[in-house]
């Protein structure tokens, strides 16, 4: 029983962990696509975008379920 709670504390700092290396991805992405403003930047961007979305949504899922 005492192995939940360690269990729930290191799924959420994961989830922390992977919230701000996505925002980190996302900044750099959008600071390139300013710099070289380009339809091929802009498209890469939205990908990253709901990759990211999709990665967090993902593992709130996994967390709130196990």
């Amino acid at each position: 029983m005492n192995r939940r709670p360690y269990h729930v504390r290191a799924n959420v700092q994961f989830l922390i962990v992977v919230v701000v290396v996505g925002l980190v991805v996302l900044i750099v992405v959008v600071v390139v696509a300013v710099v070289v403003i380009d339809v091929v930047v802009i498209v890469v961007v939205v990908v990253v975008v709901v990759v990211v979305v999709v990665v967090v949504v993902v593992v709130v899922v996994v967390v709130v379920v196990v």
